[in-house]
């Protein structure tokens, strides 16, 4: 039973990081840029959002 529940909440945070992993790390970048280099241009984010799009779809064959 504890065998099933832990490939259950395996499968969960494998569709969630899939789903949802893009836009956490872009989140992510965002602040990090903002904290780092608050008069930096917004452009990087842009690239950042396309590159974690492609990583994702490309690596992440779950």
């Amino acid at each position: 039973m504890v065998k099933a529940i832990k490939r259950f909440l395996l499968w969960q945070f494998k569709f969630l990081l899939s789903l949802y992993g893009p836009v956490i790390f872009t989140d992510i970048f965002v602040l990090l840029q903002e904290h780092f280099f608050p008069a930096s241009p917004q452009w990087p984010v842009g690239i950042f959002a396309i590159l974690m799009i492609i990583v994702f779809t490309r690596y992440c064959k779950w």
